[in-house]
């Protein structure tokens, strides 16, 4: 499994929906099954909450707050 990490600054604001979000690129992650883990004290990761938005050429993490996550793929 790899993975890559995110800092809350990677993260857009969308004000309309009052939410934040990512999108990466297909051809980054592949095209099998993500988990989104919250980078927690030191280097500690923890299952948080998040909603996937599963496109044909990308893939949309949305948050509620932004946070540093890895992303499993």
């Amino acid at each position: 499994m790899q993975f890559i990490d995110f800092k809350k600054e990677h993260f857009s604001q969308d004000e309309k929906e009052e939410n934040y979000f990512i999108e990466i690129s297909k051809d980054e992650i592949g095209y099998g099954d993500i988990e989104v883990l919250e980078k927690r004290n030191g280097e500690t990761y923890a299952k948080t909450d998040y909603e996937i938005i599963d496109d044909v050429t990308k893939v949309t993490i949305k948050m509620k707050n932004p946070v540093d996550i890895r992303l499993n793929f």
